[in-house]
């Protein structure tokens, strides 16, 4: 299976190692120095252009929202059948389809992950659009060795992942806040606080293997938030 992939940033990155070896990957990247270094390292090819990149017939977008809008608007003035795939988080389905093109099909498949955690070796769930449905199987064999794929609507990750944001965050300013109450502000302490006490406390609550300490503390937890 022929696929392109344009982007090799954080996440473009962390696809195209996954991806290596599954499909005939190809490369497109505006720094071709980086974009050489990894094709040369994953044994893939790279294009100098969005041109060529769409003879792949398959194109990943591991780009930036506006970086979307502006490919589909070039696909479209090459007149050459594609099928886009769109993994930004904060661009809709609807939106894609209001701006391509008859011969470019455009479907959305998300991330429910992190990629430094992918990086890592961590399986992301990975929510593909259930529409265009004649697409839909060829997208769930490309990306069910990247993570654990369902079939539903891929727009949801935006509030999923939105809601994970926005709690984190809140939790670690609230970290550094109380740390900074008990006089604590040594940022190497505060640091290791939220990147190993609490991100691994979480990690554990996912995952179930709490210690004794930390299950006493959910329900504590459980307990307020059922009163307020």
């Amino acid at each position: 299976m022929d696929i392109g992939l344009v982007g090799i940033g954080r996440m473009g990155r962390v696809l195209a190692k996954l991806l290596a070896g599954h499909v005939e990957l190809c490369l497109f990247d505006r720094n071709a120095s980086n974009m050489n270094t990894l094709a040369e390292e994953l044994y893939v090819s790279t294009v100098n252009n969005l041109e060529d990149i769409v003879k792949m017939g398959t194109v990943i977008l591991a780009v930036p929202d506006h970086e979307v809008v502006s490919c589909i608007k070039i696909f479209n003035q090459i007149k050459k059948p594609v099928t886009v795939i769109n993994i930004a988080t904060n661009v809709a389905q609807h939106m894609l389809e209001q701006i391509a093109a008859p011969h470019v099909k455009c479907i959305c498949i998300k991330f429910i992950g992190h990629a430094d955690e992918m990086a890592l070796g961590q399986r992301p769930v990975i929510i593909v659009n259930q529409f265009p449905a004649d697409i839909v199987p060829q997208m769930v064999e490309i990306f069910q060795v990247v993570g654990e794929v369902l079939v539903g609507k891929a727009d949801v990750v935006h509030t999923i992942n939105t809601i994970a944001a926005e709690k984190a965050l809140e939790a670690a300013v609230r970290i550094e806040e109380a740390l900074k109450q008990q006089k604590i502000t040594d940022q190497t302490i505060v640091k290791s606080t939220i990147r190993q006490v609490a991100a691994g406390i979480l990690k554990a609550y996912a995952d179930g293997t709490m210690g004794p300490f930390a299950r006493e503390i959910v329900q504590s937890v459980k307990s307020k938030i059922s009163k307020s």
